[in-house]
């Protein structure tokens, strides 16, 4: 029996929606005796293990934690066994088989997100199934991925809760599904459609606009980003590839306008590793005049809701401004620029926005 038994309690109590008290009752015993096992205060009398497992709808192995694992390898194997079974012999022999397994295995989290696939393809290759079949296959679904969001490590976990938000949004139970939404942190799964089609189910289209509008300005910066790790000279050392990339990353500044004017930037750096002085002294000019003026509005058609400029915001920060600065005046690559007339009003009007 292994050191976190009061967890696991826990853990398949909630997947059967069951409180303290209520599993209490049906044991015969008092709601804080319970509580101890689950904190690890105490643990069950022996001859409470086989109703508790009852109750909890498993077996003792599983209870205790006794039972043997799979590997992704051995379930990738069933899965397949089961899925031609059902090809070949019909739904009966494959849920069957499934079944079985899942009773075998019935803490292996891994198996039971494949299940949930398995449960989804049926549906599909059996589709003259009764609706009443359908609607058993589709809870016992919502059933194992209340398991995996309980019991899940993070990653099963936060698939789990997306199906689950999905399928809610799908009967239209727009409560549950945004309660589950919110739990899926922020940054670490794409969240977006469901989102959006949350806020259309409630006719908010001005909030499904918003979403959208915000995902796309992330990623197109996140783009942008890579572009420039692409033309960097490390990654890149061929100036003439990345000169294309910059030609990429200005294409992208025209369509989108975020970061507008920045790409001259990087355009300077590439132009002065090819050899292209006069045209990378243009580009230097043109990069500190864009961040030197006012913040350019992205692209209203893409933007508008999303992402809100002040009027007259400054294009950079004082901060950046002061670093490129120091590199103009410190940089070997732009050694043979600093005499040109260009280059000093060009610092002038740096040192002026400082």
């Amino acid at each position: 029996m292994k050191e976190n038994l009061g967890a696991h309690i826990a853990a398949l109590r909630k997947t059967k929606g069951m409180t303290q008290e209520q599993l209490a009752a049906v044991l015969g015993i008092s709601a804080p005796a319970v509580s101890k096992w689950e904190t690890d205060s105490s643990c069950p009398d022996i001859t409470l293990l086989c109703p508790l497992a009852r109750a909890l709808g498993t077996n003792l192995d599983t209870l205790l934690q006794f039972e043997e694992t799979l590997t992704d390898e051995q379930i990738a194997e069933h899965i397949n066994q089961i899925i031609e079974a059902g090809r070949a012999k019909g739904k009966e022999p494959a849920e069957e088989l499934l079944q079985e397994l899942l009773h075998q295995y019935p803490a292996s989290v891994p198996l039971k997100y494949n299940a949930v696939a398995v449960l989804t393809m049926f549906e599909m290759i059996f589709p003259e199934v009764p609706e009443e079949k359908k609607a058993k296959w589709k809870q016992q679904k919502k059933e194992l991925l209340e398991y995996i969001r309980v019991n899940g490590t993070a990653v099963y976990c936060e698939q789990a809760v997306m199906q689950l938000a999905s399928m809610a949004l799908m009967e239209d139970e727009l409560e549950k599904g945004e309660q589950f939404l919110k739990e899926i942190p922020e940054y670490t799964t794409d969240t977006t459609m469901l989102w959006a089609q949350l806020y259309l189910k409630r006719e908010d289209k001005d909030k499904a606009l918003e979403v959208i509008q915000k995902r796309l300005f992330t990623l197109v910066c996140q783009m942008q980003n890579c572009l420039l790790l692409l033309a960097d000279g490390k990654v890149q050392p061929d100036a003439v590839k990345g000169l294309e990339i910059c030609e990429v990353y200005r294409r992208m500044e025209e369509v989108f306008g975020c970061t507008a004017g920045m790409s001259d930037g990087i355009f300077a750096e590439v132009l002065l590793r090819a050899g292209e002085k006069e045209k990378a002294l243009e580009s230097i000019v043109r990069f500190v005049d864009a961040i030197t003026g006012q913040v350019q509005v992205p692209n209203p058609l893409l933007f508008s809701a999303a992402v809100k400029i002040k009027e007259g915001q400054e294009a950079s920060s004082k901060e950046m401004r002061k670093m490129i600065l120091e590199g103009m005046l410190t940089d070997e690559s732009v050694a043979e620029l600093r005499d040109d007339e260009q280059f000093q009003a060009a610092l002038g009007r740096l040192r002026a926005s400082i």
